[in-house]
């Protein structure tokens, strides 16, 4: 059995073609399923809640904090990567943060 390099290179481009048509059509339905996923939320959501009480409150926590330190750090710009940073949390993600501590370290004694 013989393989030539013209046969290789021809099943990678159709290869690729068919990668780029899948690609393609899962944009199109790229809002048909996001419609579904957030039609399912609620339920996730609830699932998530029985088997880790308390994450749905830890992921907000951590979302807001994250998007606290983004911010902090985009504002920065680049001297935040050579000089490092110091980022000021307020009292209300404090309080949340103090709100969720007990869940997350329960959660994470049980990984």
């Amino acid at each position: 059995m013989s393989v030539s390099f013209k046969g290789i290179v021809s099943k990678l481009v159709a290869a690729a073609k068919d990668f780029k048509s899948d690609v393609l059509t899962a944009a199109e339905k790229a809002p048909a399923i996001v419609a579904d996923v957030q039609k399912d939320a609620p339920e996730v959501e609830a699932l998530v809640e029985l088997a880790f009480p308390g994450a749905a409150a830890i992921e907000q926590a951590a979302l807001v904090a994250f998007e606290a330190i983004a911010d902090a750090v985009e504002a920065a710009g680049p001297a935040a990567a050579s000089n490092g940073l110091s980022v000021s949390l307020d009292k209300t993600l404090i309080a949340s943060v103090q709100s969720v501590l007990p869940s997350l370290k329960a959660f994470a004694a049980k990984v």
